[in-house]
């Protein structure tokens, strides 16, 4: 009976966060649009997963004990790519090793290795400055957690500590071991982040 009382308590809270956050978006003020507004367009892909960023990887090894073993995502395949359907793709010219890993809210991050002798890409001062695919963001829940497991696992961090971007925001950049920027950010109440996924989601 705790357990039902607890789950009602959490669905109410939830839902009523997603209210609230939509709410505030509908009442801003319309000639200022703020940075996490959804704005009106007349056509969009349709798409039926969510996105897979790829990353081409030096040593696959080491990367995917990285994201698996302490990110914690989970490995959902492990294939070979041959030499003609790789050239054929204009991947690469002899084949290559894709890992295929899921956060739990479902998205899929791509490893692959080549036999082509690639250059990790050099670390700089500032995050923005690299341009083109510059990093992932994961959207997380604790932030307190995710630095003990970055500190137990000797991850690098490029913010001495997690920053707060606006009230309510938290952010923090680090390495991953090919020197790849990773974000994890933390929202107070996320529904006002992402009223489209709370407005619909099931809550348990």
């Amino acid at each position: 009976m705790t357990g039902d009382k607890t789950n009602l308590d959490r669905r109410t809270f939830l839902k009523s966060a997603a209210v609230v956050g939509a709410s505030r978006m509908a009442s801003g003020n319309t000639s200022k649009m703020p940075m996490d507004a959804h704005r009106q367009q007349a056509w969009s892909m349709k798409m039926v997963v969510p996105v897979e960023p790829g990353i081409v990887c030096v040593d696959i090894e080491r990367m995917l004990e990285f994201y698996s073993g302490v990110l914690g995502l989970k490995v959902v395949s492990d294939a070979e790519a041959t030499a003609e359907m790789s050239k054929r793709f204009k991947a690469a010219p002899n084949g290559f090793r894709i890992v295929r890993l899921q956060t739990p809210y479902g998205e899929r991050v791509k490893l692959v290795q080549t036999t082509l002798r690639g250059q990790r890409i050099p670390i700089t001062e500032w995050t923005f400055e690299r341009p083109g695919l510059a990093y992932l963001t994961f959207v997380i829940a604790d932030m307190k957690e995710m630095l003990a497991r970055f500190d137990d696992s000797h991850v690098r961090l490029v913010n001495e500590e997690p920053l707060e971007v606006r009230p309510g925001f938290h952010a923090l950049f680090v390495l991953d071991p090919e020197d790849n920027y990773l974000e994890f950010v933390e929202y107070q109440d996320p529904a006002s982040y992402r009223p489209d996924l709370f407005k619909w989601r099931q809550f348990f």
